[in-house]
C-alpha cells in the first residue's frame, strides 16, 4: 500500500515538473524618454538609439508591439518592446527616422497636461498621427505625479485626476481605448491599483528591472528597464547575455519557471535539487534590491546579498529630488 501511494505521489509531482505549462517566452521592455543631444541622464542622441536597436537586431532579437504581448502572439525568448515616456517632441521625428523604417511600433506614455502646451512636448496632432501609425498609447498620469499612498492622503482629488482625467482626455483626443498606465517615476501603490482597475485600466508598467515571462503573470507589475545615459551599454549587454544563456538551455529555463515558487518574503520552496545553483544565481539577478535574507533551499541556507543596480539607484535619487519639482510643475501648468 505504501509503495502504491509513493508511486501516485511521485507521478503527480513529475507531471507538474515536466508537463505543467512552461514559460519559455520572454520579452524585455526598454523605457526611453527623449532623443536629444543633452547632458541630462534621460536624453540620448538619435544615432545612439539607432545603434542600440541595430545591436539588438544583429544579436537575434525581434521587436514586438504591446498588442503582440497581450494577445499571446510572441514566440521565443529574444523579444524587445520599446516604450517611450512623457511625449517629448523628439519622439515624433525619431519614430519616422528610426522606428518606422525598422518596423518597430513602440508604446508611448503620454501625460496630457503638457501636450500642445509646452515647447518640449508634442502637440495633439502629432500624438494622434503616431497613434494612427500603430503606436500603442498609454496614460502616464495627467500631471506626471506620484501614484503613491502619500499623495492620495494629501490630495485625493488630484490623485484621481492622474488616473481618470488622463484616460478620459486621451480617449477623447485619440478616439481609442486607453487601458494601460505607465506609472510616473515607476511609483504605484495599493490605492493606485484599486483606482486603476475601477477606471477600466488592464495593465500597469513599472521601472523595476527584469525580464517579463509570457504570458504576463501580474498585469499591473510589468517590468521595464529604465534606459539612462550612464547605464545604456551595460543594460543592453546584460540583456543580450541573459537571452543568449536562456536560448542555450531552454529546458533549464522552463524548469525554473515551472518549479520555482516564491513566498511573499522571497523564500524559495518546491523545486528539484538539480537546479539549486542555477536558481540561486537567477534570483540574485531578478529580485530588485532584496534585503539580506536567508533563502530556504532544500534544507540548505544560502545568504542572499543585496545588489543595487544603477537604474534602481537612479530611480530612488530621482524620486527624492523630483517630488517637490513635480508639485511646482503641476501648479505652473
Amino acid at each position: 500500500m505504501k509503495k502504491r501511494v509513493f508511486r501516485i505521489v511521485a507521478s503527480f509531482m513529475l507531471f507538474f515538473i515536466f508537463a505543467a505549462p512552461s514559460y519559455s517566452k520572454n520579452v524585455y521592455i526598454l523605457c526611453y524618454h527623449a532623443f536629444l543631444d543633452k547632458k541630462d541622464p534621460y536624453s540620448i542622441t538619435v544615432d545612439q538609439f539607432r545603434d542600440q536597436l541595430n545591436k539588438l537586431k544583429n544579436s537575434g532579437f525581434t521587436f514586438v508591439a504591446f498588442e503582440d504581448v497581450i494577445n499571446d502572439k510572441v514566440t521565443g525568448n529574444k523579444n524587445i518592446l520599446i516604450s517611450i515616456d512623457d511625449g517629448n517632441h523628439s519622439v515624433y521625428q525619431t519614430y519616422y527616422s528610426v522606428l518606422k523604417p525598422m518596423g518597430i511600433r513602440p508604446i508611448l506614455g503620454i501625460y496630457p497636461a503638457i501636450i500642445g502646451r509646452v515647447k518640449y512636448a508634442m502637440n495633439w496632432d502629432q500624438v494622434k498621427q503616431l497613434s494612427d501609425e500603430g503606436c500603442y498609447i498609454a496614460s502616464h498620469g495627467y500631471h506626471h505625479m506620484f501614484l503613491s499612498q502619500k499623495y492620495y492622503n494629501e490630495d485625493p482629488v488630484s490623485f484621481k485626476k492622474e488616473i481618470y482625467l488622463s484616460k478620459k482626455i486621451l480617449e477623447e483626443k485619440l478616439n481609442r481605448k486607453i487601458e494601460t498606465m505607465l506609472y510616473p517615476f515607476g511609483v504605484n501603490s495599493e490605492i493606485a491599483l484599486s483606482e486603476l482597475k475601477n477606471a477600466g485600466y488592464k495593465y500597469g508598467m513599472t521601472i523595476d528591472q527584469g525580464v517579463t515571462p509570457l504570458p504576463v503573470r501580474d498585469n499591473f507589475q510589468i517590468h521595464r528597464y529604465l534606459m539612462t545615459k550612464p547605464g545604456l551599454k551595460s543594460v543592453i549587454a546584460n540583456i543580450i547575455r541573459h537571452a543568449d544563456t536562456a536560448s542555450k538551455d531552454t529546458a533549464l529555463q522552463n524548469s525554473r519557471e515551472t518549479d520555482l515558487t516564491l513566498t511573499s518574503d522571497g523564500s524559495i520552496f518546491n523545486y528539484p535539487e538539480r537546479i539549486n545553483k542555477f536558481l540561486t544565481g537567477a534570483l540574485e539577478l531578478n529580485l530588485k534590491n532584496p534585503p539580506e535574507k536567508t533563502i530556504s533551499v532544500k534544507h540548505k541556507d544560502v545568504k542572499q546579498k543585496s545588489r543595487k543596480n544603477s537604474a534602481s539607484i537612479n530611480k530612488n535619487k530621482i524620486a527624492a529630488k523630483t517630488e517637490k519639482k513635480a508639485q511646482k510643475k503641476k501648479k505652473a501648468v
